[in-house]
């Protein structure tokens, strides 16, 4: 098995019970996924099959995110699975949540929250937060907000509910920005749902469930994305005898590619290395023999 597979991955697993739950359907322990999606969280999550799990790394990181955020509530984890700090009443306001929102369009700087997977000193946040050990200085970073819309207000409510559409780098908490917006907004907000709606290539109307892998696998009717299709990366053509060259780790002319940029190696529209121009030479970086 090689290949890629887009899993809307549901509310209430966390990414690695994706990876368990494919590791019995497929009957496979090569698997492997890119991109951590908390179990609060759903929709898309890239999951990688075979030997295709040494691509991870080569994945766009860009992500679009539909969440929905309440106004008037704050809990320690910035979303309502956590403990209530603070409730109350807003009069919502529709210019200033335009106004606050624009002004995190662009770079900015972000702090993870406590309940995060983020390393600090050898563990994870959240099992500092697990035993109520406070963190002043977790390290702080810059992300990048490329667009912020607005998709619906519920507004008749003590607790306004607000929807948007995010799309971000990778690395985004999608729950610190919600925190920040309700920090400006002087009210407080919390995250009360979050799907994945793209990372990178891979797009949520495209993905399948669990329970549509398995049953596709038990039909025999499941079929892997290509990487070819998913690595955006300059595509170059092998012939036989350049693709036993890579096949035995040689490198190959640079021709017409700029130094220093990445190539997909391609062979009968399957995937034979990524490589690396250095000077004059194409040199293949990992090399996928058993594949094509």
């Amino acid at each position: 098995m090689f290949g890629i597979l887009n899993i809307n991955k549901p509310e209430g697993l966390t990414s690695f019970d994706v990876v368990a739950r494919l590791r019995k359907i497929l009957n496979i322990k090569q698997i492997g996924h890119a991109g951590t999606l908390d179990p609060m969280a759903k929709g898309v999550l890239p999951v990688c099959v075979g030997s295709a799990t040494r691509l991870i790394e080569y994945f766009e990181s860009g992500k679009t995110y539909r969440a929905s955020m309440i106004l008037g509530v704050t809990t320690d984890t910035y979303d309502i699975e956590g403990e209530e700090i603070l409730r109350q009443e807003v009069r919502f306001d529709r210019n200033k949540l335009l106004s606050v929102c624009e002004k995190y369009i662009g770079e900015i700087t972000q702090t993870p929250p406590m309940h995060s997977a983020v390393h600090y000193k050898g563990k994870r946040l959240y099992e500092y937060a697990r035993k109520n050990i406070k963190i002043d200085d977790i390290p702080k970073r810059n992300v990048m907000i490329n667009s912020l819309e607005i998709k619906s207000v519920d507004e008749n409510l003590p607790n306004p509910v607000v929807v948007f559409d995010v799309d971000c780098s990778g690395g985004t908490y999608i729950r610190s920005l919600i925190n920040d917006i309700g920090n400006d907004l002087g009210c407080g907000a919390v995250m009360s749902d979050l799907t994945r709606l793209r990372s990178g290539a891979f797009y949520i109307e495209e993905s399948l469930s669990l329970e549509e892998v398995e049953t596709r696998c038990k039909d025999s009717s499941l079929e892997f994305i290509n990487p070819v299709d998913k690595i955006n990366f300059e595509e170059y053509t092998l012939s036989e005898e350049e693709k036993n060259k890579i096949m035995h780790g040689q490198y190959l002319k640079r021709g017409l590619f700029n130094d220093g940029i990445f190539l997909k190696l391609v062979y009968n529209n399957s995937l034979a290395a990524i490589a690396k121009v250095y000077g004059e030479k194409i040199v293949p970086q990992k090399v996928f023999s058993d594949e094509i």
